[in-house]
């Protein structure tokens, strides 16, 4: 078991899953909007009250959906440590990339798993309680709602505003891979992690960050076929 486990390249492993990163993300959205949810996290008041009538009339897609995003999200973790050992040659200060990676999408996870907890437990307690303990669950949900919405927030930031930005400016200097990457990389950082810093204080900034979320997974799905042909063609 040990010896396979040496010839693993890390480059190929992170590169490998940062495709299925993809992948998974936009089966588990596809299979989560088929059945009638639009989000996994909730917002909050009258928001959330919604999301748990979507999730109560919602279908079996909504779960495999949710855990394909969770799922999602420990393999872009693993895809951008991955990245690091590509890119390392770029400074010292690479290593920081890994280390926030681990942060940012830890957080970002735990964010993804209180919903799926929610959907679980919360949701029929409330469809079946009366109006009194529905009044009770309505805070426990926006509670729950507003500590997942802020670790997402938190965990983004990191990874599209500090890691991405650092993976890009490392393509531009060493050209690992093409260029354009490295730039698609900067547009991520501007719109989904920088611009995104602003999202709570405008739903229009919010959804123009929007642009750079659509951008991450591409720059995750171009970085993954990047280094796989170039691990091929050594």
């Amino acid at each position: 078991m040990i010896a396979p486990l040496k010839h693993l390249n890390m480059i190929t492993v992170g590169a490998v899953c940062a495709v299925l990163t993809t992948v998974a993300f936009v089966a588990g959205i596809a299979l989560m909007a088929s059945s009638g949810v639009q989000v996994l996290i909730p917002g909050t008041g009258e928001d959330a009250i919604e999301w748990i009538v979507d999730v109560d009339d919602a279908s079996g897609a909504f779960y495999a959906g949710a855990w394909l995003v969770i799922l999602g999200g420990m393999l872009g973790l693993v895809a951008l440590v991955g990245f690091y050992y590509a890119l390392r040659e770029a400074g010292e200060i690479m290593i920081l990339a890994p280390i926030l990676a681990a942060v940012g999408l830890t957080l970002v996870t735990i964010s993804h798993l209180m919903p799926i907890a929610m959907a679980y437990e919360l949701v029929p307690e409330y469809v079946d309680a009366d109006a009194a303990t529905r009044a009770s669950l309505g805070v426990t949900t926006d509670t729950l709602a507003a500590t997942s919405l802020v670790l997402n927030y938190v965990g983004d930031i990191l990874a599209w505003g500090v890691v991405v930005p650092l993976y890009a400016f490392a393509i531009l200097k060493t050209a690992v891979v093409s260029k354009w990457i490295g730039w698609l990389g900067i547009l991520v950082a501007v719109f989904a992690g920088w611009l995104y810093l602003l999202s709570p204080a405008s739903s229009v900034i919010e959804g123009i960050s929007f642009v750079g979320f659509v951008g991450f997974f591409i720059f995750m799905l171009a970085m993954g076929i990047a280094l796989l042909r170039g691990q091929g063609a050594r």
